[in-house]
């Protein structure tokens, strides 16, 4: 009988470890990969979290930012002046010697005053402007500027002011969020908070290798083509929109690949390392229209963070 019992038990534990290795064959992305080679992580449990910190305040705001900017949690202000820090919708023409030139136009692009976004002085050349008011702006190439017919040149933008957008309250959004009470929004605010301080840290915590070449150029490329569409979407050339910014294609990917793929592979880290399962409902849960790869990274990093929130120290 004890023979017996000691085979089952072997059995057992044989077919749990086949499990625990098979528990993420569905994925499409890091399939095969030995993440260990790549990758260290320490100190991902117990991690101590002070929400009553000015530093968590941070977080916090940060994460209600971005359900504004996502959600379109803001009023419309259709009088008044623009002033540092609005977000100011216009419509611009930019031209050179009298002539428009490709990529200098758009309609409706939504700016923030102070975010130095635009070439210099174009943003500081709009404060105090009425709303409705059509205001020339003169504004300077930078002379390393990648588009070499623009380089050094000074150029006339005409703007259109069309509306300020003013950030509402988390008293004021609660509804449209779809919480019964402000105070549940902002618990869920909070939540989503702590991951994010959770998931700095962890990348803070995490000591890269080297980059798996095949998932690196793969998801490399999807986010690359995401940023790429959205410019376009608003009328601006992918190029054009990098070059405002102080980016070429080469530049965007180094960053994405320095801070997204860090990102990727700590919590793909600790998926395998708990033996944690990224399941299909996790991956579908990231919406419609967004690219298997991208689902399957935020799948990942879900699941992980969420191991590490269920063991962190929090305050």
């Amino acid at each position: 009988m004890k023979k017996i019992i000691s085979v089952l038990l072997v059995a057992l534990c044989m077919f749990s470890l086949v499990g625990c290795k098979d528990l993420n064959k569905h994925l499409t992305l890091y399939n095969g990969v030995n993440i260990k080679e790549y990758v260290e992580v320490e100190n991902y449990k117990g991690i101590e979290v002070d929400t009553t910190s000015s530093q968590f305040q941070e977080y916090f705001d940060a994460v209600y930012n971005d359900d504004v900017t996502n959600n379109g949690l803001y009023s419309i202000v259709k009088e008044g002046t623009v002033a540092n820090g609005d977000i100011v919708n216009l419509d611009y023409e930019g031209k050179l010697d009298g002539v428009a030139f490709e990529g200098g136009t758009a309609t409706g692009y939504d700016l923030t005053i102070g975010s130095n976004t635009f070439i210099d002085d174009f943003e500081e050349e709009l404060i105090g402007a009425k709303i409705g008011e059509t205001r020339d702006v003169t504004a300077k190439f930078p002379e390393n500027y990648q588009e070499t017919s623009l380089a050094g040149k000074e150029t006339v933008f005409t703007c259109k002011i069309n509306y300020i957008t003013k950030n509402q309250t988390v008293e004021e959004s609660y509804i449209k969020m779809g919480f019964k009470t402000s105070a549940e929004y902002k618990e869920d605010i909070k939540v989503r908070a702590i991951k994010n301080y959770l998931l700095k840290t962890v990348c803070d915590n995490a000591k890269i290798k080297s980059y798996p070449t095949k998932e690196s150029k793969v998801i490399t490329d999807e986010l690359v083509n995401q940023v790429k569409t959205r410019f376009e979407s608003v009328g601006i050339p992918f190029e054009t929109a990098l070059a405002y910014n102080g980016y070429t294609v080469e530049t965007l990917r180094q960053e994405i690949m320095a801070d997204t793929m860090k990102v990727s592979l700590a919590t793909y880290y600790i998926v395998v390392a708990e033996e944690l399962e990224v399941s299909q409902n996790t991956i579908n849960s990231q919406g419609d229209g967004i690219p298997l790869v991208l689902a399957e990274m935020q799948a990942i990093e879900d699941t992980a963070i969420n191991f590490v929130y269920n063991n962190a120290n929090i305050k």
